[in-house]
């Protein structure tokens, strides 16, 4: 019995506006990859300066006659933007928004025994329509879905797990098509690692069935036991295969946030959908890393910002283990972009809400929604409607799950009145105030990063309680943006309220972190951003090229092109974020060296609020002898002590107060920094960073396996100017090229380096302290990938990878 689903991601055709030829490519794919950066491009920084575009993708497909009476579906992960489906010529359907999933018949559009043309139009000119990079085209996966019938409505298959003690409560609901009252065959088995602990079968003439189940010694799920079921439905000979993860959520007041009845603190950080140097393109693989380095770097919560997760990132959340709070959108019919959908919203919402629930519902590492970011609509009477109706329509359709909406207190502030205006039945005229308008996100960050000083308490004002209070008096968990020095005031005003932050500066972590510990009603916070991303340019970026004259600017010119905020770099790197957030959630058994980049470290800075260090591990500065080097050892203990070979510079505390650093002022010189970690005058740890010696071209295969021959797997590889002991030479950086021999392909090579000229498409790109990235993406047939990286300066280097069918 085949699986109704098949991937339907090989062998198509692109072809950008203006040309005529077509050019081969599997999906998932970027077409905003290909367009390519410019300086005068529409969306400036807010797309990292990247160009929009109209885009065509075309299958050649022998539809089988096999497919004779069945009913024969599309069904698309997300197309980026205003997209057409086209069948043999007829065009079939499509989707405005970019992140949506949806599914479109086309089985009375296809001529069986024959060669049929499948086109996808996409149109992404409109520029800007976001306030990030959004990528474009086809960006995540497509299936063909074949069924029997057309029996299953849409998230027809729905569980959920009511308890999970020693006895898990888990319930079973199909929702049918059956006006006929048919005999239909409905069966359920749940099994892992071999062992059933589920196995069912039915008949109904009903359009609902619902079954309870319990199952003894579940192995539950969690962040640190991701255990997953095999789950196999099949309703008259359709067969739908998933993973499964029994938890039960709770939120109770004066205790927390409960998962399986233990209270979790999320220990969150937010990501835009982006892959880094792949784009927009949303692989399993790619997501399978990224949220494992999360994992590794101490997160054990993301939030996508600002709209649904592609379905391979949830399968990759459910595998690695990683809480997920789910966003529906960062605007509702008030623009924030020029070009966004704002004003389609109130056609599109109800749809987009199911098919966000649609896609999140069975996965256990989904634990909230977020119903949008920094929303102004509250601010009248027909925007709380809209609240309500988006908070009814999600507690209907997925009642096990909490939902927030993530306020920005201050914008609340300067627009949300105690009596919101208007006729709660009536929407306002349409707003299409865009980038610039004064209430909007992008002129917060403005002011943020301008006047951080006096914003930061402007959300201590009772104005700020008053005027959120009745949209925070329906929501699940209160979310703030940007608003933690409300946290003890609003536990005491408001006892059996559940606050999230939802959005906050990374530098303020040490201070928010102790009230998590000490609110339980506060359930974790969001920093901005866990990881970083392209597009928002420059927002997290220290300004080398300032004077103390100039003023702090929110966005950085041309050729900059990411936003320069995350803890983990668009390479999986972590910086002094990362660390320092490690160290508030105790998670860091040893002391971190930290070092400010010798190269712009005697110039004159500004920092922004998303990132107060610019320190990076690393002690290879070549040729900045004799130059002051800023070294900051990151612990979770009380002190620190620094020796530079052999030598004491000292100890300085490293407390909260101080963000568990410890900062220390030296010259450079080459040789072995050791940090000793104190708490109550004894040692508890020690670290050491070193100096490479004479550096080569290292590659450093993270790939653990072989590569899969599905044209889906990818291999990353870590390519380094180190020494023999891996020591990484900062300031020596050199061109590298990336040449693979084998069914394989270069998917993407490149650095973090924030000015990149370079492309990530092309085979030849320079590293960036020492470092740079190159992502191999499997092909169809098994044996040997040979990877040669060869360099102008550091001689070259070759892996072999091994590749399976």
């Amino acid at each position: 019995m085949a699986e109704v689903a098949t991937l339907f991601n090989e062998d198509w055709e692109f072809q950008r506006s203006g040309q005529t030829g077509w050019s081969n490519v599997h999906l998932p794919h970027d077409a905003m990859q290909v367009e390519g950066r410019r300086e005068d491009a529409l969306a400036g920084t807010h797309s990292g300066f990247h160009l929009g575009g109209m885009y065509k993708y075309r299958k050649i497909w022998q539809a089988s006659t096999s497919l004779e009476s069945k009913v024969v579906a599309l069904s698309f992960d997300g197309v980026y933007r205003h997209s057409r489906v086209l069948v043999n010529g007829t065009d079939v359907g499509g989707c405005l928004a970019g992140w949506t999933k949806f599914e479109i018949r086309v089985d009375s559009y296809l001529k069986l025994g024959e060669r049929n043309t499948i086109e996808v139009h996409a149109d992404n000119s409109e520029q800007p329509n976001a306030r990030w990079y959004t990528g474009a085209g086809i960006h995540r996966s497509v299936h063909l879905m074949v069924r029997n019938h057309n029996l299953l409505c849409k998230d027809g298959i729905r569980l959920a797990t009511l308890s999970a003690s020693g006895v898990a409560l888990l319930t079973f609901e199909v929702l049918l098509d059956n006006e006929k009252k048919d005999d239909v065959e409905v069966s359920l088995e749940l099994a892992r690692r071999g062992r059933n602990a589920i196995q069912w079968r039915t008949k109904t003439k009903t359009s609902e069935l619902k079954q309870n189940f319990e199952i003894s010694n579940p192995d539950l799920w969690s962040v640190e036991t991701p255990n997953l079921y095999d789950c196999t439905v099949v309703i008259n000979g359709d067969l739908y295969k998933f993973k499964y993860g029994l938890r039960t959520l709770e939120l109770k007041p004066g205790h927390g946030f409960l998962v399986n009845g233990q209270a979790v603190n999320l220990r969150g950080g937010c990501i835009h959908a982006d892959n880094g140097i792949l784009g927009a393109a949303s692989f399993k693989a790619a997501e399978l890393r990224r949220v494992s380095i999360m994992k590794k770097n101490g997160f054990n919560a993301i939030r996508m910002s600002h709209h649904p997760c592609s379905e391979v990132l949830l399968q990759a959340c459910d595998e690695v283990g990683m809480y997920v709070m789910d966003e529906f959108a960062d605007y509702w019919y008030q623009a924030k972009s020029k070009y966004d959908d704002s004003n389609t919203f109130n056609e599109r919402w109800e749809y987009e809400v199911a098919s966000l629930v649609e896609r999140a519902r069975n996965h256990p590492s989904v634990i909230m929604y977020s119903l949008g970011n920094e929303v102004t609509e509250p601010s009248t009477a027909y925007g709380h409607t809209i609240a309500k109706k988006l908070l009814d329509l999600t507690h209907k359709l997925d009642p096990s799950r909490p939902n927030t909406i993530a306020v920005n207190l201050t914008l609340a502030m300067m627009t949300y009145s105690k009596i919101p205006p208007g006729d709660p039945n009536t929407p306002p005229a349409d707003n299409k105030g865009g980038l610039g308008d004064l209430t909007s996100s992008s002129f917060f960050n403005i002011i943020a990063s301008m006047f951080l000083s006096i914003l930061r308490y402007i959300p201590k004002f009772n104005h700020a309680n008053v005027v959120t209070n009745r949209l925070y008096s329906y929501m699940d968990v209160a979310g703030y943006n940007y608003g933690d020095i409300r946290y003890p005031l609003d536990a005491k005003l408001h006892p059996s309220r559940m606050m999230l932050g939802t959005e906050t500066f990374p530098p303020d972590l040490p201070m928010i972190w102790s009230n998590v510990e000490k609110i339980p009603n506060l359930i974790g916070d969001f920093m901005w951003t866990g990881w970083d991303y392209l597009g928002e340019v420059g927002i997290g970026l220290h300004d080398y090229e300032a004077s103390r004259f100039t003023p702090v600017t929110l966005y950085k010119p041309w050729p900059h092109i990411v936003g320069g905020c995350g803890a983990l770099d668009i390479t999986g790197v972590p910086n002094a974020s990362a660390f320092v957030a490690q160290a508030c959630w105790k998670f860091l058994p040893q002391p971190v060296i930290a070092v400010r980049p010798l190269d712009v470290s005697s110039l004159y800075y500004k920092a922004t609020p998303w990132r107060n260090s610019d320190a990076i591990e690393g002690w290879g500065w070549k040729g900045c002898e004799g130059q002051k080097a800023y070294i900051e050892v990151i612990t979770q203990e009380e002190e620190a002590e620094l020796f530079l070979n052999g030598r004491s510079l000292g100890r300085a505390s490293s407390n909260q107060a101080n963000r568990y650093t410890a900062r220390f002022l030296t010259a450079y010189e080459p040789g072995e920094l050791l940090a000793v970690a104190y708490s109550g005058g004894q040692e508890r740890s020690r670290s050491t960073l070193r100096s490479a010696n004479v550096a080569s071209v290292k590659i450093v295969n993270e790939k653990s396996g072989e590569l899969v021959a599905d044209r889906q797997d990818l291999a990353y590889l870590e390519l380094q100017l180190a020494d023999q002991d891996g020591n990484i030479e900062m300031n020596d950086d050199d061109a590298l090229t990336v040449e693979v021999h084998g069914d394989a392909t270069l998917a993407a090579l490149g650095s973090a380096y924030y000015k990149n000229l370079g492309h990530f498409d092309s085979n030849v790109h320079k590293t960036w302290r020492g470092r740079a990235l190159a992502v191999i993406r499997s092909g169809s047939s098994s044996g040997d990938v040979v990877v040669t990286v060869s360099s102008v300066r550091h001689g070259s280097s070759s892996v072999t990878i091994k590749q399976r069918a």
